[in-house]
């Protein structure tokens, strides 16, 4: 079955809102590079070294020192996209050394957060390609924004339910699974999306993971612009 694809629209509405390390950008119709990570995935004193780069990073070019809404939709959008690009590969970079403790290392684990990416579709989301790391997750989503459902909203449902039956499938209730805050960037087109789908499909390889260390599910696109 070949999924359906839109790129983003220059000129379309756009919603801009800073939660966590980046700004997350919405539009109505798009597909969605997602990543979500473990709790302990990424070492406190590298995040504390990242907010610290941010700050120098916008005070250089003229905007407010923290990472808001106001200060990012001030920047040019080339700076905005080279922003978003730099620390999102500084993070990918991180969760590919596998950090911390690595539950969904274990297949059970693993297996249960993947079912549960495609729990809701196509009701509330469509979910491409998707990649269960060890420590992080990838997946392409297009959320169902005429049903009412917001990327932020599918993602809160797949975590809360998946945290819970982690915790019951490993007999450690209470505990924090995962980090609160996702990354999301949209998908601009064609180009764009098979760029995202390749690095999905290469992620174990890159890791240097071995054989039932990871879960991928790949998808077909309709690839034409509406």
């Amino acid at each position: 079955m070949l999924l359906p694809f839109r790129g983003f629209d220059e000129s379309g509405e756009l919603r801009i809102y800073v939660s966590g390390d980046l700004p997350h950008w919405r539009q109505s119709g798009c597909t969605y590079f997602v990543t979500f990570r473990l709790a302990d995935s990424v070492p406190k004193p590298l995040v504390d070294r990242w907010e610290e780069e941010k700050s120098v990073w916008l005070r250089k070019l003229g905007a407010s020192g923290d990472a808001t809404a106001e200060s990012l939709e001030n920047l040019p959008p080339l700076e905005r996209r080279r922003f978003e690009r730099h620390f999102a590969k500084l993070l990918n970079e991180c969760l590919d050394g596998c950090e911390g403790e690595c539950l969904l290392r274990d297949p059970h684990v693993a297996q249960l957060v993947s079912e549960a990416l495609y729990h809701f579709c196509p009701a509330r989301v469509i979910v491409g390609d998707s990649v269960v790391m060890p420590n992080h997750v990838h997946a392409l989503m297009c959320p169902n924004d005429a049903g009412g459902f917001q990327l932020e909203g599918v993602l809160q449902s797949i975590k809360s339910f998946t945290s819970n039956a982690i915790n019951r499938l490993l007999g450690t209730p209470g505990r924090v699974v995962w980090q609160k805050h996702s990354y999301d960037h949209i998908v601009r087109d064609q180009e764009q999306l098979i760029a995202f789908q390749r690095y999905i499909r290469a992620n174990p390889v890159k890791a240097k993971l071995r054989t039932g260390e990871s879960i991928l599910r790949e998808a077909e696109y309709e690839l034409s612009m509406q």
